[in-house]
C-alpha cells in the first residue's frame, strides 16, 4: 500500500515536471514565431560538435529549475553530461505549430529510457521507430507525456497518430 502511494506521488511529480517542460516549450514557441523548440542546436552559432547541445538548454530560462529534467521514478540518461529522463518526438521539434492539425493529440516530450529523440528527420530509414518504442514505462505499465498544446497525461498505450503529425 505504501509502495503504491509512493509511486503515485512520483508519477504525479513526473507529470508536474513534464507540465513545466511543456509550458516552457509553449512559451518558447510564443517567443519564436510559433515554432517549436529544436531537438538539438549549436551554442554560440558555431557548428563545432563540442558546441552541440539540446532542447533542455533552450528551455532552462523558462523553467528555471534543473530538477524538472529528471523523473523521480527512474534512472535518467546522461546526455553530454546532462542528467535527463525525458525524450522528445523529433517529428514535432523545430516545426511551426500551424503545421499540426491536432496539437492536443501529438506527443512532444515523454518518459524516456534510452534515447533523447525517437526519430531523425534527416534519416527516413528510421521512420519505423516512431511508435513509442523507446518510451520508459516506469509508471505502472504506462508513461507520462506532454503534448504539443502543453497538457500532460499518463498513457498506457500510444498509437502512431500520437507521434506523427497529420
Amino acid at each position: 500500500v505504501f509502495a503504491r502511494a509512493r509511486e503515485n506521488a512520483r508519477k504525479a511529480n513526473c507529470l508536474s515536471n513534464l507540465k513545466q517542460i511543456g509550458s516552457a516549450a509553449m512559451m518558447y514557441a510564443q517567443d519564436y514565431d510559433e515554432v517549436t523548440v529544436p531537438a538539438y542546436f549549436y551554442e554560440n552559432g558555431s557548428a563545432c560538435p563540442a558546441n552541440l547541445t539540446g532542447w533542455w538548454k533552450l528551455l532552462e530560462s523558462y523553467t528555471k529549475n534543473e530538477q524538472v529534467k529528471v523523473c523521480p521514478s527512474g534512472h535518467h540518461t546522461c546526455v553530454w553530461g546532462v542528467p535527463i529522463s525525458y525524450g522528445v518526438n523529433a517529428l514535432v521539434m523545430y516545426r511551426s505549430l500551424a503545421l499540426f492539425q491536432n496539437p492536443a493529440d501529438l506527443i512532444q516530450f515523454f518518459d524516456n529510457g534510452v534515447y533523447m529523440e525517437i526519430y531523425d528527420p534527416d534519416n527516413y530509414a528510421d521512420y519505423g521507430v516512431v511508435d513509442g518504442g523507446y518510451v520508459a514505462r516506469r509508471h505502472g505499465d504506462g508513461f507520462n507525456a506532454a503534448f504539443c498544446d502543453g497538457h500532460v497525461k499518463w498513457i498506457r498505450r500510444s498509437n502512431r497518430a500520437m507521434w506523427v503529425p497529420q
